[in-house]
């Protein structure tokens, strides 16, 4: 890892709490934000990947405690996507790629699905009926998105809210309290394959927890209490055709 100086450390602490802010206001933890903010500074991913998953997990909770306690939670589907998607959290965090193809496949992901939030956010009702959940279509959905999530490294949020939007199984704000507690749990199970090694070496990022958490203590105060149903999708839309184009884009470059 390249040494950080006073300059660089003060921007990592702004770029992490102003990730968290808004990537927990829609149940998130900001790993892709985290990642991006670390690689513009030299910091080589394979050094940061611990530090952001444990940052990841600290935001999540508080964003899971927030959207839980008013009422946009279900642990049914949270459960059954889990259940099936840590067994591949831990498979993919021992598989190893190339930063270039992380990062297109990062880019692709955002932005496709901030493309599918954003057409649903035009005619998304706030007393929409979500559809019936049905658990065995979950499980292989859980598994491959437990994977992709261990080979990017993230907790897979990102992944996990375009396909409850797409399938309808939960209302929007309810989308952000389940992704939030996937998050947790992925990020865990990555943590878990990283192995203990990799987390002592990651100590000396490990203050970049610090801003995430204020930033998610006062972003989760918006997405679960304050947004509408459509604010709320507009807003995760926008987050992820931004993060997708930008990584795209790095990537042609």
């Amino acid at each position: 890892m390249t040494d950080i100086n006073p300059v660089q450390g003060a921007v990592l602490l702004a770029a992490a709490f102003t990730v968290a802010f808004f990537y927990s206001s829609v149940g998130h933890g900001g790993a892709t934000g985290y990642l991006a903010a670390l690689a513009l500074l030299g910091v080589v991913p394979a050094s940061t990947r611990v530090a952001v998953l444990i940052a990841n997990v600290l935001a999540a909770s508080v964003a899971w405690r927030r959207f839980g306690r008013a009422g946009h939670f279900d642990w049914r589907v949270l459960l059954t996507l889990a259940v099936a998607s840590m067994p591949g959290v831990w498979l993919g965090s021992r598989v190893h790629i190339r930063p270039h193809t992380c990062e297109l496949v990062l880019g692709m992901v955002l932005a496709t699905g901030g493309l599918i939030l954003l057409m649903r956010a035009r005619w998304q009702a706030e007393d929409q009926v979500p559809r019936n959940f049905y658990w065995p279509a979950a499980l292989p959905v859980g598994a491959g998105l437990g994977f992709l999530t261990g080979l990017t490294g993230i907790g897979g949020g990102v992944f996990l809210s375009p396909v409850l939007y797409l399938f309808r199984w939960v209302k929007p704000k309810t989308t952000g309290g389940i992704a939030a507690g996937f998050i947790v749990l992925n990020s865990l199970a990555g943590l878990t394959g990283t192995g203990c090694g990799k987390i002592v070496h990651a100590g000396p990022l490990l203050w970049l927890t610090l801003p995430a958490v204020v930033g998610a203590l006062l972003g989760t105060q918006l997405g679960a209490r304050r947004w509408s149903n459509v604010t709320f999708s507009r807003v995760l839309a926008g987050g992820r055709i931004f993060a997708g184009g930008k990584l795209l884009l790095q990537t042609a470059g």
